[in-house]
C-alpha cells in the first residue's frame, strides 16, 4: 500500500467515525520507510478534563490514536491518567507505520502490538508483534519475525497470568477460492521464548479469564462469513458455542469480554433491525470481518453458559472494545466517537474522551 492508498484508507475509516455514530448519554439505566519512531518528550503531555472527577477513577488507559493534521497521519501511543486527567505520548511513530493492535503486559512494564514498520513506497505493509516499553520510550523489537511475507499479525493479547501472548494469524495467499473472508486462526506462545502454537482454527478476537483459564472469541465461517460466540480451556481445548437465546443479531458479533465477575460475556452486535448490508465505504476499503466495528451497534451480555441475551447499552455507534477497570467497578470502551465509561450492567454511561482517531484496542492498567 503506497502513501496515497493510506491516506485514503485512513480518512475513509475516520469518516465512518463521524457518520451516524452519536453517543446517547441519557440512554436508559441498567441496561478495535522511513525514518525511526520517535520517543515521546515533556512537549506531548497534555490535560484531558476532568469531566469524570466524581466517578473517582483510578489507573490508567493505553490506546493508539492517529493525528489526521499530519500528512501522512502520525499514529500515537497515548497513556491517560485518569486519577490527574495527563494524558501523554509514550511512542510516536512516524509515515506510514501504523499499530493495529496492543496489549499492556500484566508486569506493567511493556506492551506487544501488531505493528507494521515503516515500508518502501508502493510496497504492502507487512504486520508482526512487537514488544515495546510502556513507559521508558525506545524502539520497537521484533517478537515474532513472519516465515512469508503474506503473513499477517493483527490482534494480540496477553494472558492476565503473563505467561502467554496469544493472537490472530492469516495468510494473504493462502484463502480458497470458496471462503468469503480469510482464513483467521488464534495461536498463541508462552512467553519470552516459546513457539507459536495453533490452538483454534477459523477464529479471531481472543479475551482471556481475570485467572487466565478459559478463552472467550469469535468463531468465524470462512465460507457463510456468520460470527458465533465460543468458549473454550486457556490452551483452546473443550471449544463449545454459547447459545444466545434471544433476538440478536448473531451473524456480526465482536470483541468479546468476560465480565468483571467472570459469570457472563461481554460482546458488541448491532440490534436486529440493524442487519448489516455494506455501504459504500466498506466496499470501497474491503470490510469483510469485525462487521460490528463498522455497523453501528451496543454492547450485550450473555450468561457464559449461553442463554438470554442482555442488552446493557443504547448507543449506536462503531468500533466498540472494553477493558475492565482494574478493581472490577467499571468498564471502559472505546467508540466511533471516543472514550466513555459504564458500570457493568451499562448503566452510569460517561464520555471521558472525544476522539474519534482511535486505533487500537485500549488497556486499563493500574
Amino acid at each position: 500500500m503506497n502513501k496515497k492508498s493510506l491516506l485514503l484508507c485512513i480518512c475513509l475509516c475516520l469518516l465512518a467515525s463521524l457518520i451516524g455514530c452519536t453517543i446517547d448519554l441519557n440512554q436508559p439505566t441498567g441496561a478495535t520507510p522511513g525514518s525511526q519512531a520517535q520517543p515521546t518528550s515533556p512537549a506531548s503531555t497534555t490535560s484531558a478534563g476532568t469531566s469524570w472527577g466524581g466517578l473517582n477513577l483510578n489507573g490508567r488507559l493505553v490506546y493508539s490514536t492517529y493525528a489526521v493534521a499530519e500528512i501522512p497521519p502520525a499514529t500515537r501511543i497515548q497513556m491517560l491518567n485518569l486519577a490527574t486527567s495527563e494524558n501523554k505520548t509514550i511512542f510516536r511513530v512516524t509515515r506510514n507505520a501504523w499499530v493495529y493492535y496492543l496489549s499492556v503486559a500484566p508486569d506493567e512494564k511493556s506492551l506487544v502490538m501488531a505493528y507494521a514498520p515503516p515500508s518502501e513506497p508502493n510496497t504492502e505493509p507487512v504486520t508482526s508483534l512487537y514488544t515495546l516499553p510502556l513507559e521508558d520510550g525506545g524502539e520497537p523489537q521484533l517478537l515474532l519475525d513472519p516465515n512469508l511475507s503474506s503473513d499477517r499479525y493483527i490482534q494480540v493479547e496477553w494472558s492476565p497470568d503473563g505467561k502467554y501472548i496469544y493472537f490472530v494469524h492469516y495468510n494473504l495467499q493462502q484463502q480458497p477460492a470458496n471462503e468469503t473472508v480469510p482464513h483467521f486462526n488464534i495461536f498463541r506462545m508462552s512467553y519470552p521464548d516459546g513457539s507459536p502454537e495453533k490452538i483454534i482454527d477459523h477464529g479471531f478476537w481472543p479475551r482471556l479469564s481475570a485467572d487466565s483459564s478459559k478463552l472467550v472469541y469469535i468463531s468465524l465461517d470462512p465460507v457463510s462469513g456468520v460470527n458465533e460466540l465460543f468458549v473454550a480451556n486457556a490452551d483452546g481445548s473443550d471449544a463449545h458455542e454459547i447459545p444466545l437465546s434471544d433476538p440478536v443479531a448473531s451473524q456480526i458479533l465482536d470483541a468479546p469480554i468476560f465480565s468483571p465477575d467472570g459469570t457472563a460475556i461481554l460482546f458488541s452486535a448491532p440490534t436486529p433491525a440493524a442487519a448489516y448490508e455494506p455501504n459504500w465505504l466498506d466496499r470501497v476499503i474491503g470490510v469483510q470481518i469485525a462487521q460490528a466495528h463498522n455497523v453501528s451497534s451496543d454492547w450485550w451480555s450473555v450468561p457464559i453458559a449461553g442463554g438470554t441475551v442482555t442488552r446493557l447499552t443504547h448507543l449506536q455507534t462503531i468500533k466498540l472494545f472494553a477493558s475492565i477497570s482494574p478493581d472490577k467497578k467499571h468498564i471502559a470502551s472505546e467508540s466511533g466517537e471516543g472514550i466513555f465509561v459504564m458500570d457493568p450492567d451499562g448503566s452510569n454511561l460517561t464520555q471521558l474522551l472525544l476522539e474519534p482517531t482511535i486505533s487500537s484496542p485500549l488497556n486499563w492498567i493500574p
